[in-house]
């Protein structure tokens, strides 16, 4: 089975103004499928099941036409989450993904240093 990859190449390297950060959480492999795994190869797992489910949101994007609507997805980690700066709208939509478990708003973080 072949993954179609959908590349999105933007000349912005500032999102729009209404689009957001979201913390994406997305389905992650069973504990019987991590049970008994070396510890390399759960991260090679865990790597695997984020970077399938970031390139099934990006065919879901596509198929629902939804490309100018989403900035930036975040390159996959063994974490299951993934970042990604879209309208909320599209965040909205996002919950209702076979490989989403839940949507929220990425908080600013803000550092108070002292001059």
């Amino acid at each position: 089975m072949e993954t179609k990859k959908y590349s999105k190449t933007s000349i912005r390297s500032i999102p729009p103004s209404h689009m957001v950060e979201y913390l994406v959480r997305i389905i992650h492999p069973s504990s019987e499928k991590l049970a008994g795994l070396s510890r390399a190869d759960k991260f090679t797992l865990l790597n695997d099941y984020s970077a399938d489910c970031k390139n099934k949101i990006e065919e879901w994007i596509h198929a629902e036409g939804l490309e100018s609507e989403v900035f930036n997805i975040a390159e996959p980690t063994a974490f299951n989450m993934l970042f990604i700066t879209c309208a909320p709208e599209v965040a909205e939509r996002l919950k209702n993904t076979d490989v989403v478990l839940s949507v929220s708003r990425n908080p600013d973080l803000y550092l108070d240093l002292p001059n």
